[in-house]
C-alpha cells in the first residue's frame, strides 16, 4: 500500500463525518519559479466534523514512515486551539489497521 493508497481510503472512512479534504504540501517547479504550496507539517487529510465543525487532522503513514518534528509541530498546535490530529499508521499492507484507529479516535471524540 502507497501513502497515496492510505490517504484515499482514509478520506473515503471519513468523508460520511462531515466535509474532507486532501491537504497536500510541497513545491513545484511553474514557468521556470519554485511554488511552494501548503502549510509544512500540516496533516494530510483535513476535516470538518459534523455536526460542529470542529477540524480534524488525520497525518497517514505506510509502515516505518517517520513522523517529523514539522508535523509534530502542528499535531500540538491543532490539539491545543481545540481540534484533534489522529497519527493513522498502516502495518498490515491494507490500511485496514489505520482506518480502524481513525474510527475509534472520531467516535471517542
Amino acid at each position: 500500500m502507497t501513502h497515496g493508497d492510505l490517504v484515499k481510503r482514509l478520506m473515503l472512512a471519513v468523508s460520511p463525518h462531515g466535509l474532507t479534504w486532501s491537504n497536500a504540501t510541497g513545491a513545484a517547479r511553474i514557468e521556470g519559479r519554485m511554488l511552494r504550496y501548503g502549510l509544512p507539517g500540516s496533516s494530510d487529510i483535513l476535516l470538518a466534523l459534523k455536526p460542529n465543525g470542529r477540524m480534524i487532522g488525520i497525518e497517514a503513514k505506510v509502515g516505518k514512515d517517520a513522523w517529523r518534528p514539522k508535523q509534530q509541530n502542528f499535531a500540538r498546535a491543532l490539539n491545543a486551539a481545540g481540534g484533534l490530529y489522529i497519527l493513522a499508521r498502516s502495518t498490515d499492507g491494507t490500511g485496514d489497521d489505520a482506518v480502524a484507529h481513525v474510527m475509534e479516535q472520531l467516535n471517542a471524540s
